[in-house]
């Protein structure tokens, strides 16, 4: 009795388990023919911002993309050669231009001269004695020697009045310029009177060329308008020359 229960619990074991066998395998080959979705979150996808851009922005960016031009020896050795032949222009026009002044210059002194000379064949109607009162001695006969308009000149300088604007400005500045002047102390100044628009200037000159040194340096000074002189010198017997001269303006 016991025996046919075992063989019966025995046979049912065995078809349950084919059973459950038969279900796995087809539930298997279910998962084979049909693969499992799964779901996966993605990223949200960024959002394209839509701008405008300005045209003078859209230009310039155009303009400095563009590709610069290249740059060739022949081009650079051409623009050496235009540099030079501009510079060698501007050299000749500059030296083309002193040789014109240098020309104007001696041709206005011709035209001073001759102005000059002519002026000196005019009559005077001032004696040689009244010339000589005009300054003391030595410079006295200096002054009768003079003829024609400068003779006229000077005597009428000496009869003006005293200037005591222009004419006192300008005996202050020849003199502290002749006094101050390297070669100050080789000349003795015995007057400087102006009256516009004339100087004159008596002198003693106690070392050879000095006051020629004075003149030069004293002609290039910025107060120093004075167009044309005259002149006259003398030397004593210790070997002074005494100078006076009459600028005009």
């Amino acid at each position: 009795m016991n025996l046919l229960k075992a063989l019966i619990l025995l046979a049912v074991g065995a078809i349950l388990g084919y059973g459950f066998s038969s279900l796995s395998t087809e539930s298997y080959q279910d998962n084979l023919a049909h693969p499992t979705v799964m779901a996966v979150k993605t990223p949200p996808t960024a959002k394209i911002s839509k701008f405008k851009v300005a045209p003078d922005l859209l230009d310039q960016t155009v303009v400095a993309t563009q590709v610069q031009p290249q740059v060739t020896n022949n081009q650079t050795l051409t623009t050496v050669d235009d540099e030079e032949m501009l510079n060698q222009q501007h050299l000749d026009l500059i030296a083309e231009h002193q040789l014109l002044k240098d020309k104007y210059k001696k041709s206005k002194r011709k035209v001073s001269s001759l102005k000059y000379q002519l002026s000196e064949f005019d009559g005077s109607e001032a004696t040689d004695e009244e010339m000589e009162k005009l300054a003391p001695e030595p410079f006295k006969f200096f002054l009768s020697s003079f003829r024609g308009k400068t003779r006229n000149d000077i005597y009428d300088f000496h009869q003006k009045e005293d200037d005591l604007d222009w004419g006192y400005n300008m005996q202050n500045n020849i003199s502290d310029f002749v006094l101050t002047h390297y070669d100050g102390m080789n000349v003795d100044l015995i007057s400087v009177i102006c009256k516009q628009p004339y100087c004159e200037i008596l002198v003693t000159e106690k070392q050879e060329d000095a006051w020629d040194n004075i003149i030069k340096d004293l002609s290039v000074q910025t107060w120093w308008k004075f167009s044309s002189f005259s002149t006259s010198t003398k030397s004593n017997e210790d070997n002074e020359l005494s100078i006076y001269a009459f600028f005009t303006q």
